[in-house]
């Protein structure tokens, strides 16, 4: 249940105002446990959008070491080299979009977290080790 909900039950239900089983106090007390519900939801989905931007990255870099790591053994028909030089300039743009999506996701969650009232960070560094992932 949303925010929007639990008020649209608390302003269209008769039992709500009228009724002793239900407490001003206790109405509140909801309302404050839906948000915060919904802070952690919202933190939560920013950090496996961050955790999968990164994963992305590691693959794209992965790739593009494999890719270059053909390209260096230097025994390739002419061809297959034309096609690994290919493969590398994707994989390098592919490599630049997936740092930036990472980056961007990072900042997403630090922005998120600053929303909520989170000013320390050193626990987002830990946890997705970001700076070593983004390097």
């Amino acid at each position: 249940m949303n925010i929007t909900e639990i008020f649209e039950k608390l302003f269209t239900d008769d039992r709500t105002f009228g009724s002793a089983r239900r407490s001003r106090t206790d109405t509140l007390q909801a309302v404050e446990a839906e948000i915060r519900r919904e802070k952690a939801e919202v933190l939560g989905r920013a950090g496996e959008r961050l955790e999968d931007a990164l994963n992305a990255l590691e693959s794209a870099r992965a790739s593009f070491a494999e890719i270059e790591a053909r390209l260096r053994h230097g025994s390739n028909p002419p061809e297959e080299a034309a096609s690994l030089r290919e493969a590398h300039e994707q994989l390098a743009a592919r490599l630049a979009v997936c740092r930036d999506q990472a980056d961007l996701a990072y900042q997403y969650l630090i922005i998120q977290r600053e929303a909520v009232g989170v000013r320390s960070h050193l626990d987002v560094e830990r946890s997705y080790r970001v700076s070593e992932r983004l390097g």
